[in-house]
């Protein structure tokens, strides 16, 4: 794999394109270094913890979890189950995880929300399995309950864990969820609830409340992504983009950016953006590798990512 360094050049484009490349760049890659590989396994979409003491990752297909201890590099497998890997989500304290599951009989998928404590491994099932679940869970802001929106409707669960609020959202008292072309904000305190469509007619994907809570990210099916303050105001273009993740200080985006020859993904690359469209960078920058699934680390410093050509899993040192 090809060490990403140099000079990134600016692209200037006219004033009615929704993104402008400027100068000055806000970071640089200091190191690339691979963290885990498999061959067999083809590790995958890292997710750091909270506290940046562990990463968790899966496998392909999305089978499975396991957690990497960044202090030793030790690794332990905490499940096996399909597609427990897709869109886990750690609690605030960094010690449990909360996913999807699923499983398989006489053809048909069945699926159910399920915690994991990470030190046990021990899982805790908060829902049966269904023949029908659309959604994903996500943990209220102080980790107590877990929400799942299915269609047309929400649906409220106790996760076990005792509340532990996340000190950097502005609103802890607020959930926010994807419903089909809207946005839809939820009062937790009162019920209270609005919605918003942010681009009329088109199909929200990937929607990520941003660390402080206070804007989302999101793409449109077949089309862009965006940012948007939860209020339903400042919606900003940050042109194509997959998969986004938002840097700790609510400031930028990291994302991929993916080719495809109709059948499979040819060619993908990191970038970040700040969020209202300028400096955007390709952090990976690479014609024969296939980087994808970002995630940054809590302490701003470091982006993890699949590499697929590898089975491997990265880390991009950056700093300003």
């Amino acid at each position: 794999m090809k060490k990403y360094r140099g000079p990134f050049f600016a692209i200037l484009f006219l004033l009615s394109f929704p993104i402008i490349i400027t100068k000055a760049q806000s970071f640089k890659v200091i190191q690339t270094e691979k963290i885990i590989s498999d061959a067999q396994k083809g590790f995958m979409a890292p997710a750091w913890s909270p506290d940046g003491s562990k990463i968790a990752f899966t496998s392909q297909k999305y089978v499975g979890i396991w957690i990497l201890y960044l202090q030793d590099n030790s690794i332990k497998q905490i499940t096996d189950e399909t597609a427990a890997g897709f869109h886990l989500q750690w609690s605030n304290d960094s010690k449990t995880i909360l996913t999807r599951v699923a499983r398989y009989e006489n053809m048909y998928r069945y699926n159910a929300v399920k915690t994991f404590d990470v030190a046990s491994g021990k899982a805790n099932l908060l829902t049966d399995y269904r023949a029908m679940m659309p959604g994903l869970p996500e943990f209220t802001p102080g980790n107590d309950k877990v929400f799942l929106y299915g269609i047309n409707k929400l649906e409220m669960f106790n996760s076990g864990l005792q509340p532990v609020l996340n000190k950097k959202l502005n609103v802890s008292n607020m959930i926010v969820y994807a419903d089909e072309n809207k946005i839809a904000v939820q009062d937790l305190s009162n019920n209270q609830l609005y919605s918003f469509e942010p681009v009329k007619g088109k199909r929200i994907l990937n929607l990520q409340l941003s660390p402080d809570g206070s804007k989302a990210a999101f793409e449109i099916y077949g089309g862009d992504m965006y940012v948007i303050n939860i209020n339903g105001t400042g919606l900003t273009n940050l042109g194509v983009g997959y998969r986004p993740k938002w840097s700790p200080d609510s400031q930028y985006i990291v994302y991929m950016l993916t080719k495809d020859d109709g059948e499979a993904i040819v060619s993908s690359d990191i970038y970040y953006i700040k969020i209202d469209g300028t400096e955007k960078t390709n952090l990976t920058n690479t014609n024969d590798t296939i980087e994808m699934n970002p995630d940054w680390s809590p302490d701003g410093k470091k982006i993890a990512f699949d590499l697929t050509n590898e089975n491997a899993i990265y880390t991009i040192e950056i700093a300003k």
